[in-house]
C-alpha cells in the first residue's frame, strides 16, 4: 500500500511541520527528477519518472490537511461518513442563507478554524470516531465557503 510518510521519510502524524515537508519533498525531487536522467536508458527514465510521480502524489496527500487526515483514518480501518444527520441541519441552513444572498464568508471560516482544531484535538487524542466527524464536516464547510 502507498504511504506518503514513508515516500517522504514523516512518521505517520496528523500534525506536520509543513516547512519541513517542503524541504524534503524539494531534496528527494531534486534527487529523481525526469529531466536528471535524460541522457540515461529507458528503464532508468522510467524509474525516476515513477519515483517523481510518487513523491509528488505523497506531497500532495501530506500538504493537504484532510486527505492527510483521510489517509490516516483509512489506514486506521476508519471508513469516511456517508452523513451526518446532527450536521445536515446546519449544512441546510447555511445552504438556505447563501441562496438568500446572504454573506457566511466570517461565519463559516470560523466554523472551519473551529474543525480544524477539532480535527488536530482528535488525532491527539487518538480518536478516530471525532476525527471522522471532524473530516467530514470540514469537508462541506469547505465547499460552502467556495
Amino acid at each position: 500500500m502507498f504511504d506518503p510518510f514513508a515516500t517522504l521519510g514523516f512518521e505517520r502524524s496528523y500534525s506536520l511541520d509543513v516547512t519541513a515537508l517542503e524541504k524534503r519533498y524539494f531534496e528527494e525531487q531534486k534527487k529523481s527528477h525526469p529531466d536528471r536522467f535524460a541522457l540515461v536508458s529507458g528503464i532508468e527514465k522510467e524509474d525516476a519518472l515513477r519515483k517523481s510521480t510518487t513523491l509528488n502524489q505523497a506531497y500532495l496527500i501530506l500538504k493537504d490537511p484532510l486527505q492527510r487526515a483521510a489517509f490516516l483514518l483509512k489506514v486506521r480501518g476508519v471508513e469516511p461518513l456517508s452523513h451526518d444527520p446532527l450536521f445536515l441541519g446546519k449544512v441546510m441552513m447555511w445552504n438556505e442563507r447563501l441562496e438568500a444572498g446572504e454573506d457566511l464568508a466570517l461565519e463559516l471560516q470560523h466554523e472551519e478554524e473551529k474543525l480544524f482544531k477539532d480535527l488536530e484535538t482528535a488525532f491527539e487524542e487518538e480518536n478516530d470516531e471525532k476525527a471522522q466527524v471532524s473530516l467530514y464536516r470540514l469537508t462541506y464547510v469547505q465547499k460552502l465557503m467556495k
